[in-house]
């Protein structure tokens, strides 16, 4: 009977946690339409600071409450490695870092097979999926779910050297910009002095670059000013 109760808990867990998004498609990402563009970079900040617990509302809260418990229990109750995988995994789910992929592996299983994109991230460092744009393929979508599935967070926040990665790609023209904190690391720190660059560098190439800033860290002022000179929208998360 204990075993049922532990396999049904896990079932649970899962549904909560993974399977809902994992399957999941979406022709927007935090609620802007990624339609209207057919050459998308994601940049996404996997900075320590995403690995904080994600803010959320009252339903969420719930939800988020009631699975962490459960996934502690369920841990608990399997024992040994097994157990240690679920909890954690549980935890992971409910960090901003997890928030984030929640909204960014439906985005992408959502773009249409003539889009072309490529998911980049960043701390101290900035890291490529693709170093180049690539056709929005199932096999490719299925490999940068793989690809964001596994990131991890640590770092400062190097928002400069993102962006001028993402100016380098050829023919890009939607960049996503999703970070929860302050620029901390790279070239130029100063928010004043990177939209200043970014606004220059734009000003002959027309990309639009929509902002979603996570949580109550995050320079919002930064970031809304950032989309409002390119072309962009700045959401509030």
């Amino acid at each position: 009977m204990r075993k049922i109760t532990v396999f049904i808990s896990v079932v649970l867990i899962a549904s909560l946690f993974t399977s809902c998004y994992m399957v999941k498609t979406s022709e927007s990402y935090y609620g802007i339409n990624t339609k209207t563009s057919k050459h998308v970079v994601y940049l996404i900040d996997i900075s320590g600071s995403m690995e904080g617990k994600a803010e959320t509302d009252l339903a969420g809260n719930v939800i988020a409450s009631a699975g962490s418990k459960l996934g502690a229990k369920v841990g608990n109750a399997v024992g040994g490695f097994a157990g240690k995988v679920i909890k954690r995994q549980t935890n992971n789910q409910l960090t901003k870092l997890g928030k984030a992929k929640k909204e960014l592996i439906p985005s992408i299983k959502g773009l249409s097979e003539d889009t072309y994109f490529t998911v980049m991230v960043f701390e101290n460092r900035v890291k490529k999926w693709r170093k180049k744009l690539v056709p929005a393929t199932k096999s490719n979508k299925t490999l940068a779910t793989v690809y964001i599935e596994k990131l991890s967070s640590g770092g400062g926040t190097n928002i400069y050297e993102s962006l001028e990665d993402a100016f380098a790609i050829q023919d890009v023209e939607t960049v996503f910009l999703l970070s929860d904190g302050e620029p901390s690391a790279g070239k130029i720190t100063s928010t004043s002095g990177i939209v200043n660059e970014v606004t220059n560098w734009n000003s002959s190439r027309n990309i639009t670059i929509h902002t979603i800033g996570l949580g109550e860290d995050c320079d919002k002022n930064f970031m809304k000013e950032l989309a409002s000179k390119n072309n962009g929208t700045f959401i509030d998360k």
